[in-house]
């Protein structure tokens, strides 16, 4: 059973930068629909397979605090994987998720946002702190990380290729709704503040 999720959220990553793709086209050719809604609409809709449960974890944040996923059942949680070494895509993404959440205003400040390690000898108690508080991101995101065969039983529920040599690690936001259902996947190149708020608030508007 497992293995067959696995293989749906690999469709489902791929289906994403499809998708991000034809929305840069779309945007292109339609100046009068706004990128981040066009966006946002498809995410919703397209992105992820209906009903697919995300795998809970117990891991362990920059406070030495235990984190797990099902803590947050009744929030739209947003979830992503990331270095605190990276200097590009990491900090970028991140950024993302504090533009949106800044958006967001009031309701952001509730939204819980969780970074899992793909790194995990390298993000260190101090390098996670010191990544987030460079990113103004400390007490708004959990940068949590854990053992090793904790880490990859993660990594493989949600199909992430951690850092691995010369190997990049995966790049992609996903959103998951207040039943724990992954709803939006979102990949690096295709993610942006208003588009990130825009699916969040959908979100939040649903009944729990």
């Amino acid at each position: 059973m497992r293995s067959g999720l696995t293989l749906q959220r690999l469709l489902a990553v791929v289906l994403v930068s499809l998708l991000a793709a034809i929305a840069v086209v779309l945007v292109v050719g339609r100046r009068s629909v706004h990128p981040a809604t066009l966006a946002a609409k498809s995410q919703l809709a397209w992105f992820l397979p209906a009903g697919l449960h995300a795998a809970d974890f117990s891991l362990t944040d920059q406070s030495g605090r235990r984190a797990t996923l099902s803590q947050y059942r009744g929030s739209v949680v947003v979830l992503t994987f990331i270095h605190s070494l990276c200097k590009d895509t990491c900090p970028f993404m991140v950024e993302q998720i504090k533009g949106a959440l800044n958006e967001l205003r009031g309701l952001g400040r509730n939204v819980p946002a969780i970074g899992v390690s793909v790194a995990p000898a390298e993000d260190t108690v101090a390098n996670r702190r010191r990544f987030l508080a460079r990113h103004e991101m400390t007490g708004r995101m959990a940068f949590v990380n854990g053992s090793a065969s904790a880490l990859r039983r993660v990594w493989h529920a949600y199909a992430i290729q951690p850092v691995q040599g010369p190997i990049d690690h995966s790049t992609y936001v996903l959103l998951i709704d207040k039943r724990g259902i992954e709803r939006v996947g979102i990949p690096a190149d295709a993610l942006t503040p208003d588009g990130l708020a825009y699916d969040i608030g959908a979100l939040e508007r649903e009944p729990g």
